[in-house]
């Protein structure tokens, strides 16, 4: 089903604003914003191109992803959103994402991870908005607490901090 589908308000709601770029071919990124400003995650797929606004999906309701990491000291208390309900369907069918961060860290990411593996959009460590300077705007996450099984170093390679794109390979 469509992103964009009538039908489908819950994730639409989630995903607003999905600003369509309008430049041909590929989207460029624009500069990191000033500290304080608007933070955005580009998605493309073939055909295609998204933005999720943090601000808006700091506004609507988020879940809290209780899970270590092999970074931080102890359990965090990550908010976010499930990855799954947030990408449109033409980003879930390609085979393989690429998660790209500020720093042009790339990680290759089987798609079927989104939903089997429960990947987590972050962007909120124990209340307190992710900055770049924290691993932020966004942090892609497994649930390594939840799912012991996942806390190897292939996981937690692609575990992208700063995240600024998902895209499809």
């Amino acid at each position: 089903m469509p992103l964009d589908a009538p039908s489908c308000p819950r994730r639409l709601l989630l995903a607003v604003p999905l600003l369509a770029l309008a430049r041909a071919g590929r989207a460029e990124w624009p500069a990191p914003a000033p500290a304080g400003q608007a933070a955005a995650l580009l998605l493309r797929w073939p055909g295609g191109s998204a933005v999720l606004d943090r601000a808006v999906l700091d506004a609507s309701p988020r879940e809290v992803l209780r899970t270590h990491t092999p970074w931080t000291r102890g359990p965090q208390l990550f908010e976010g959103r499930p990855l799954l309900p947030l990408l449109p369907e033409a980003l879930l069918r390609a085979p393989l994402l690429v998660a790209v961060g500020l720093d042009d860290y790339r990680a290759e990411i089987p798609a079927e991870d989104v939903q089997r593996h429960g990947l987590f959009l972050a962007w909120r460590r124990n209340g307190v908005l992710l900055t770049v300077r924290d691993r932020g705007p966004f942090w892609l996450l497994y649930p390594w607490s939840a799912r012991p099984g996942l806390d190897l170093p292939l996981f937690h390679r692609r575990a992208v901090w700063q995240l600024r794109l998902i895209e499809a390979a």
